[in-house]
């Protein structure tokens, strides 16, 4: 090697990393290259110097010393040549920055070492001042290449972060979904209820402009549409089983959820051509146990292979949970039905005692039922008439036999003692768990409009609606049926006597559908 008669300088150039010194990895199989190296480096007080005789060498130290920044490789090894280390150093980290030394340089071994990703050479003899330039250059190369890499590694950390975020807001509006729909199912009273709830449900989990629902109809041998939101084609009300190439029928039939576009397919309105809309629909079976039940389906423009796994397992969650809301509801309302079919028998069995009284819970209930369709009342309003008219007397149970089968007329005393029947058939209904209107309504049917009844005294329409109601009913029955002391009187009896008590003893709302009812039933017998 030459010595240079330019004099060496100390660089006062900025060292990177704070301060550490530039790492400099010298791979050569000649140890004099390596001393003399060495010896430079380590003079100039900025570089911290490794040394290896081959490649295998090498990388051990590469595996034990970290940030090694350059490297100065022979390019005649034993067992693996320059070109070739550095092509698998810069497979291992592209930030490190290698000079290839040769003592051969021609075009071709340039062009090579250039390839291979080396990013400077020297010609052995070299001079100090050609290998001060080859270090300034690598040592610039090595820094730029760091700030990039950092510069990428904080790009891609933004974008980790951002994933994350996604991914964080994505989890947190699933949990929010899922509260929902656990808080809205429970809040469901009846099946019914519970099929308009899925619908809108399914609609707003995928902002869905159509959802259908679907319910097995075992009798008919059909599938029978029983809610949705959106417009429905006229074919799709009904679906019979046999049609086993309806996509309706398909997910009963296998019990997965189908991604399609015909024939429920998202149709834009603006649309006039004709055509379909870019969107899908998206079925989900649910079941009860293992039966499937139904079936909903959700179409939207938003909907693509890309979401449907999403919004499939959103759908997934709310069939799950709604299944087990269909099964509490039905479990419900068969130990409900179960109950009231015991209490109505009760109620017979002590109607049966006294020939004079039987079937009359039957008949104020179907009057009762009348006068609150007259009065147009909702559907709720006329199944809890129903079930209170049935059980109305039920609290006669706890009156002794010898009263409530007495041939004549009561006395003061017990006809306190028949008094009490509303308020004994509200505790032995209200203990049950059932209603508050249903139990109102047997305690306050024998309430008057003008304050004057029992058990309570209440006025006007301090008295539930259907309790007013019932009591017309009740009073007709009384009056036209026989009784030990008397013969049935005539509808227009009752009639007169009921509107004669309007205002007083009868709400005269009330008194008027009836009065109505009857006169519709008496024309029609004229």
């Amino acid at each position: 090697m030459q010595t240079s008669t330019t004099s060496i300088k100390r660089s006062s150039s900025t060292q990177p990393n704070g301060g550490r010194p530039w790492r400099v990895l010298i791979v050569d199989d000649d140890p004099r290259i390596i001393d003399m190296l060495e010896s430079y480096l380590k003079f100039q007080k900025k570089y911290e110097v490794f040394k290896a005789s081959n490649a295998l060498d090498a990388f051990a130290v590469l595996d034990q010393v970290l940030d090694v920044d350059v490297v100065f490789v022979d390019i005649n090894m034993p067992g693996m040549t320059g070109i070739e280390f550095v092509e698998k150093l810069k497979e291992r980290d592209r930030t490190i920055v290698s000079a290839i030394i040769t003592g051969e340089p021609s075009m071709d071994v340039i062009v090579k070492a250039m390839r291979s990703g080396a990013s400077d050479f020297l010609s052995k003899p070299f001079k100090f001042d050609q290998l001060q330039v080859a270090l300034e250059r690598l040592t610039k190369e090595r820094s730029i290449l760091l700030e990039n890499q950092f510069l990428t590694e904080e790009v891609r950390v933004k974008k980790l972060l951002e994933q994350m975020n996604k991914k964080l807001e994505k989890k947190m509006r699933e949990q929010s979904i899922l509260f929902s729909i656990s808080e809205t199912l429970a809040k469901t009273k009846n099946t019914s209820e519970l099929y308009e709830t899925l619908v809108e449900l399914g609609a707003r989990l995928v902002d869905a402009t159509q959802s259908m629902l679907w319910v097995r109809e075992e009798e008919r041998a059909s599938l029978v549409m029983v809610a949705s939101i959106g417009q429905v084609q006229n074919g799709l009300y009904e679906i019979p089983m046999d049609a086993v190439e309806h996509p309706v029928v398909k997910v009963v039939q296998d019990g997965i959820p189908v991604l399609g576009q015909n024939p429920i397919a998202y149709c834009d309105p603006k649309d006039h051509t004709g055509s379909q809309g870019t969107g899908c629909y998206l079925m989900v079976p649910f079941r009860i146990r293992e039966e499937i039940l139904g079936v909903l389906c959700v179409s939207s423009p938003g909907i693509d292979s890309k979401s449907a796994h999403e919004y499939l397992f959103l759908l997934h969650v709310l069939s799950e949970r709604a299944s087990l809301t269909i099964e509490n509801i039905l479990l419900y309302d068969s130990l409900f039905m179960n109950l009231h079919a015991t209490l109505r028998a009760l109620v017979r069995s002590l109607e049966a005692k006294d020939p004079y009284t039987k079937l009359h819970s039957e008949r104020v209930t179907q009057w009762a039922v009348a006068i609150a369709k007259k009065m147009n009342c909702t559907d709720e309003e006329i199944e809890s008439l129903t079930f209170a008219g049935h059980l109305h007397d039920i609290g006669k149970i706890g009156i002794r036999d010898q009263i409530l089968m007495k041939p004549g007329r009561l006395t003061r005393e017990e006809y306190e003692i028949i008094k009490t029947h509303p308020v004994i058939g509200a505790e032995i209904v209200g203990h049950l768990g059932l209603l508050k209107v249903e139990t109102s309504i047997i305690r306050h049917h024998h309430e008057r409009w003008d304050g004057k009844g029992y058990p309570d005294g209440l006025k006007g329409t301090d008295i539930p609606k259907l309790s007013r109601i019932l009591a017309v009913a009740d009073t007709y029955d009384a009056i036209t049926s026989r009784r030990p002391y008397r013969d049935a009187m005539p509808d227009r009896f009752a009639y007169e006597e009921i509107k004669k008590n309007s205002g007083t003893q009868f709400d005269p709302e009330v008194a008027e559908a009836f009065s109505s009812l009857i006169e519709e039933k008496m024309e029609q017998n004229q």
